[in-house]
């Protein structure tokens, strides 16, 4: 912008020269003062803005890797916190809530069906069938297999398996 008010001044300042009748010689020498100036003006801006990105640059050299290794430990903080929260095959776990063990796949789709809908009827139905057993909270069990919404576990009291909302087991204490 500094360098662009410079210009105009210099149109103004050779305007009113040209208008005042002052002769070519005058009016040669105050442009060529004109120009050198604005010419020193804009070497002055080129180097303050490369001064200012080489410190911009020098910033990001000595702060990049520093904040590349923060994300490096975050991610494995993020991992090991996963790999410590999430159930896997041959962990203990605790049951948070009395639940419902389904003892296979369509009994577990019928249970949370039954639920949906609040079908207290047709889930007395199919426990008296022995589709499903009553568990209590903090019921201890072992990961057979885990997906993302249900688990199968072996109940580890009776040695029943069956299936669980994966969301209802903590690992064990």
């Amino acid at each position: 912008m500094g360098l662009s008010t410079n210009l105009v001044s210099l149109s103004l300042g050779l305007s009113v020269l040209l208008f005042t009748g002052c002769s070519n010689e005058e009016i040669s020498k105050d442009t060529e003062q004109a120009a050198k100036q604005v010419e020193q003006k804009a070497e002055e801006a080129t180097g303050q803005v490369k001064e200012e990105v080489k410190q911009l640059s020098d910033t990001a050299k000595k702060e990049t890797p520093v904040i590349v290794q923060n994300m490096k430990d975050i991610y494995k903080e993020g991992d090991q916190k996963i790999k410590e929260n999430t159930l896997q095959k041959g962990d203990k776990a605790t049951v948070k809530k009395d639940a419902y063990l389904a003892l296979n796949p369509e009994a577990y789709d019928e249970l949370y069906q039954l639920i949906e809908v609040n079908d207290l009827k047709g889930v007395e139905k199919i426990e008296k069938e022995k589709q499903v057993s009553a568990i209590n909270k903090d019921s201890e069990v072992e990961v057979i297999e885990r997906d993302v919404r249900r688990t199968r576990v072996k109940m580890t009291d009776s040695g029943k398996e069956g299936y669980l909302p994966t969301t209802l087991l903590e690992p064990a204490k």
